[in-house]
């Protein structure tokens, strides 16, 4: 890995305005200038940035933190290199000036951090990193923070619609193996909406063999007097849940940076259910019955800007069910037929798409449902080797350390597992990585408060927990539905959660199968008789492969205490397997 000796910045306090473009023949607006900062300042993201702000570099290469409650605006950054080259990116530690801010995520609050990320790149020349915002008719300043090692930097800014000359400033340069510091500040417009703003940061010089460019923060607000007002649900936190009917009291932070706020909004899933013009701002929202709700705040200012925060979800739960959860570090072996007398499941045994579960009862536990467009990729390097004896389709295993995951902010997985008023016990094994995880479950027809946890959470390294869920449902026919999904990303590239395998014990004994006379072929159709038992039903399923098994119920029929006979018609002639399950 290529690694950067001692850094020497060049730096000052936000002084020396420099080189200005501005365009005014073309209906846009694309003005920049660049000042130093001085060493050992404290740059307030918080403050600088009140429509968003960006900072890259924390803990890893990856580590992506923003301003939370607001929708994002400024990109992450995109990795450039020189044509038919290799690039890669670094995170460092040692600027002489410092980060801070107090309304982030996925890290909350900073007070002076001194990280960054740099870019270098095989062949030296044009690495780097671009980033982009979006551009309206409405000025807005966009600051960015970046440095240069041993080397000279160009900086280039354009709107999408070409709609003003670029910005193109090329005089940051480090000699020998020094490095500098700047921040530019981009005033901007298009010429019509929908646009963005395009922005190039990369290595136009080296002086030295390992010379690179750097990426630090960057901060977006409006031009003029009026910024939006900033605002951020207090009350109720994510995913809290209330036994019904519920009382709610919903309330907001709202403050102004260049006005006074005039009033805060509330909405569930869109639908106002009230508004407050001074602070606090709160209101009652009352008789909630059972459900999920999605609820969020808009601030609107002494200039009419408005601003939403980030939703939050919540549910209202009834009685006659039960969920108790509890989580633990899972043992270094698990034998799964011995685990899930009722059902097991595994995931990755071979490819990303493997699901084996437990052969000869009926499938309990679903297969796992992907949440969100990333890709599925199988791992083998798990904490946990699973084994078992009656599977399907791999039929024994003598430990496995296999799984899958999947990365991205709010990505994961979804299962199913029966619910009805027969205790179950359900365990879920799952990890993650470079990530704070959400795990959930909750009964479908919420007869019990939902269980979350969100203790499974590593900066740097994998974190695994397995997962145990006790359970009932009010009624009959109903799911435990469960999910797991990444809701802090520490790691932006490869921070990920993973699924293993799952094992259900308890409620009612599968259906016994019924002995089957005088099956038989008559033409295209198919006969079979089987005796019965008067008040009870009885399921004729058929396959055309036991292995996998796809068990397709084509007709059932009631007992009457006499045999009874069926038809299965038009059968094509091929192989096809047949049971009878009482129900």
């Amino acid at each position: 890995m290529f690694r950067r000796s001692s850094r020497s910045l060049i730096t000052g306090l936000f002084f020396g305005a420099a080189a200005s473009v501005c365009n005014l023949a073309q209906a846009g607006i694309l003005s920049g200038s660049f000042a130093n900062v001085t060493p050992g300042s404290n740059v307030n993201l918080t403050v600088l940035g009140p429509i968003d702000w960006v900072h890259w570099g924390l803990y890893t290469e990856g580590s992506l933190d923003r301003k939370d409650g607001v929708v994002p605006q400024i990109s992450d950054f995109t990795l450039l290199d020189s044509s038919n080259g290799f690039a890669y990116v670094y995170q460092y530690a040692d600027n002489n000036h410092g980060y801070s801010w107090s309304d982030g995520t996925p890290t909350p609050a900073e007070s002076y951090t001194t990280t960054g990320v740099w870019a270098y790149g095989v062949p030296t020349i044009d690495s780097g990193f671009e980033i982009s915002v979006p551009a309206t008719t409405n000025p807005r300043i966009l600051k960015i923070f970046v440095g240069v090692f041993a080397g000279q930097g160009r900086f280039e800014a354009k709107l999408s619609d070409a709609s003003a000359t670029p910005y193109v400033d090329s005089s940051l340069t480090a000699i020998a193996r020094s490095s500098a510091n700047r921040v530019y500040s981009l005033q901007y417009a298009a010429d019509s909406a929908g646009q963005s703003l395009h922005i190039r940061w990369t290595l136009q010089t080296p002086h030295a063999g390992d010379a690179n460019v750097t990426l630090q923060a960057a901060a977006l607000t409006a031009a003029g007097a009026n910024n939006p007002p900033i605002v951020m649900l207090t009350n109720p936190v994510n995913y809290a849940s209330f036994p019904a009917p519920a009382d709610i009291t919903v309330a907001a932070k709202a403050s102004d940076f260049d006005g006074t706020v005039t009033k805060v909004e509330f909405f569930e899933s869109g639908t106002s259910i009230g508004e407050e013009t001074n602070s606090p701002y709160s209101v009652s929202w009352s008789a909630r019955s059972p459900g999920r709700y999605v609820l969020s705040a808009m601030a609107t200012d002494n200039g009419g800007e408005t601003s939403e925060s980030q939703a939050v979800e919540v549910y209202v739960y009834g009685s006659g069910g039960s969920l108790v959860g509890s989580a633990a570090l899972p043992p270094t072996s698990v034998n799964l037929t011995t685990e899930g007398a009722a059902d097991w499941a595994h995931w990755g045994t071979t490819t990303n798409t493997s699901f084996d579960h437990k052969a000869n009862v009926v499938q309990k536990i679903s297969d796992a449902m992907p949440m969100g467009s990333r890709p599925i990729v199988r791992y083998t390097d798990n904490r946990t080797a699973f084994s078992w004896s009656d599977g399907t389709p791999t039929t024994s295993s003598s430990g496995t350390p296999t799984g899958i995951y999947t990365t991205g902010l709010t990505n994961g997985f979804m299962l199913l597992a029966p619910a009805d008023a027969a205790p179950r016990r359900l365990k879920v094994y799952v990890g993650c990585y470079g990530v704070q995880a959400t795990f959930q479950a909750v009964l479908s027809d919420l007869s019990a408060a939902p269980y979350t946890d969100r203790s499974l959470s590593n900066f740097f390294g994998n974190s695994y927990v397995v997962y145990t869920l006790d359970y009932t449902a009010a009624s009959a026919g109903q799911a435990l539905i469960v999910s797991i999904r990444s809701t802090k990303l520490f790691d932006q590239s490869y921070g990920n959660v993973t699924l293993q395998a799952a094992t259900l014990e308890g409620g009612p004994p599968d259906p016994l199968p019924v002995s089957i006379i005088n099956p038989m072929r008559l033409g295209n159709d198919f006969m079979l008789s089987f005796p019965t038992k008067s008040g009870s039903s009885y399921s004729v399923e058929q396959t055309g492969a036991l292995n996998p098994v796809n068990w397709q119920s084509f007709i059932t029929v009631a007992g009457n205490g006499s045999i009874v006979s069926v038809t299965n018609k038009n059968v094509p002639p091929s192989e096809r397997f047949y049971r009878v399950q009482s129900q």
